[in-house]
């Protein structure tokens, strides 16, 4: 058995079958991260064709450059710098002509693969140091579980390029291109130079100081730049929420505008068929009139009027919008009519705990939401209630979204945060007598 195991990890060094593997997964990780050009090419076919190719090469060339190259070598096996050079270029070439998507973006990836598999190469160089004083079988068999190791970790490193993927509608400059690939380009290039040819050795630690000194003030624009990728977000997210405050204003400046309307010409038919009523002394009908119609317009008048006329608006909005779903609503608002507070901040964070409630409520047999906004020491508190038949905070603590779709989704929740803490206000949720409840404060200067 242990001779079968040596020969079979003869042939597996001799044919180079580890490189083959290795260019079979970079053709793998590319496939799934670019499409094809041509409908004709599937999956298989080009993992195994272009794997094909290597395999030729490697074995057509591998004894003309170990034997050309001898003087410059440090041992006389296939050298290390073959393998790299023969996989950036094949992969290179063949992702170029058969898959799509951006070169550069291509050779990243290849770079990347090449560079991870190269660095742990030399992580595991004290077990190699150890070949010629270890007993054969014993090398032969961890060798192998460090290259089923590697393999792990490749499949870790694709996961983290499917999961984070080079954008190609996005083009980088020149400066950034240069500053992603010179990191695993100066690696590559100083490792493997070092590792076979003699000349290049002895100077292999300075050299990797070197680099890595360079490398340095690169970390540091990358973390700026990612810091100022972050604030500009933050930034557009700051001016989309003050734009769907000022369209919510403009929209309620319009509405009420209509309403006015409306109300002016329903209040001049009614004037004018009360009087009609009058001349003709039909005060039954009149009293029917008044009772049914006129009354009942009255109670549909029985809007939220605090004073705040922002406030107003969001409030009799929602709790319209409430009403379509048969939620029964109760309302209690006691603040002052002018308030140094950010309607922006205000409008968002209201507009996004009612829609949640109400949200919530859809869900309910007898649902029915209570909103109590107040002032008291400085500050604006804004307590809303919603029944709901289980507690959510034991089974969801964090209030992520339950929908599939949690990119377009679940947003409101994680907008409600930032605005709290954008307006220096506190943030509570707490279950209460069968009712979620969300409590805000948010000073007014």
């Amino acid at each position: 058995m242990a001779d079968l195991f040596q020969s079979i990890y003869y042939y597996f060094r001799l044919l180079g079958i580890e490189g083959i593997l290795h260019f079979a997964y970079l053709s793998y990780v590319l496939w799934i991260l670019c499409t094809p050009k041509k409908v004709s090419i599937n999956k298989p076919l080009y993992i195994l064709g272009s794997t094909a190719i290597f395999a030729a090469f490697q074995w057509i060339f591998s004894f003309v450059i170990q034997y050309s190259f001898d003087m410059f070598l440090s041992h006389s096996s296939l050298p290390y710098w073959f393998n790299f050079v023969l996989t950036f270029t094949l992969a290179t070439i063949l992702s170029g002509i058969l898959l799509s998507g951006s070169i550069i973006y291509k050779i990243t990836y290849i770079l990347f693969f090449q560079t991870f598999i190269l660095l742990f190469k030399v992580s595991m160089s004290p077990l190699y140091l150890l070949e010629a004083s270890m007993p054969a079988l014993k090398y032969e068999a961890l060798d192998i579980v460090a290259i089923i190791v590697l393999l792990l970790l490749l499949y870790l490193l694709t996961l983290l390029f499917k999961r984070h993927r080079l954008h190609s509608t996005i083009t980088l400059s020149n400066k950034s291109m240069f500053f992603a690939l010179y990191f695993p380009l100066s690696i590559l290039i100083c490792y493997t130079l070092s590792s076979n040819i003699r000349l290049v050795h002895q100077y292999s630690e300075p050299l990797t100081a070197f680099i890595i000194l360079s490398i340095l003030p690169m970390v540091y624009y990358i973390l700026c730049t990612i810091l100022d990728s972050y604030e500009e977000q933050r930034l557009s997210s700051e001016a989309l929420m003050q734009t769907k405050a000022q369209l919510a204003r403009y929209r309620f400046s319009i509405e009420l505008e209509d309403r006015i309307k409306k109300e002016r010409h329903e209040l001049k038919n009614n004037y004018f068929y009360i009087q009609t009523l009058l001349k003709e002394k039909k005060y039954d009908v009149l009293d029917e009139y008044l009772n049914n119609v006129v009354g009942e317009k009255l109670l549909s008048l029985n809007e939220i009027n605090s004073g705040n006329s922002l406030m107003d608006y969001i409030l009799n909005r929602k709790v319209a919008q409430a009403h379509k779903y048969n939620i029964k609503t109760y309302v209690e608002v006691l603040v002052p009519q002018q308030m140094n507070i950010s309607e922006d901040l205000l409008c968002t964070i209201l507009l996004n705990l009612l829609d949640n409630a109400i949200e919530a409520s859809q869900r309910e047999d007898n649902p029915d939401i209570q909103i109590n906004i107040s002032y008291a020491q400085s500050y604006l508190v804004a307590i809303i209630k919603n029944k709901t038949s289980s507690n959510v905070l034991e089974t969801n603590p964090e209030l992520l979204t339950t929908k599939s779709d949690s990119t377009n989704h679940g947003q409101g929740m994680k907008i409600i945060r930032q605005s709290v803490h954008r307006a220096n206000g506190i943030l509570k949720f707490s279950y209460e007598n069968g009712y979620f409840v969300a409590s805000v404060m948010l000073p007014i200067n």
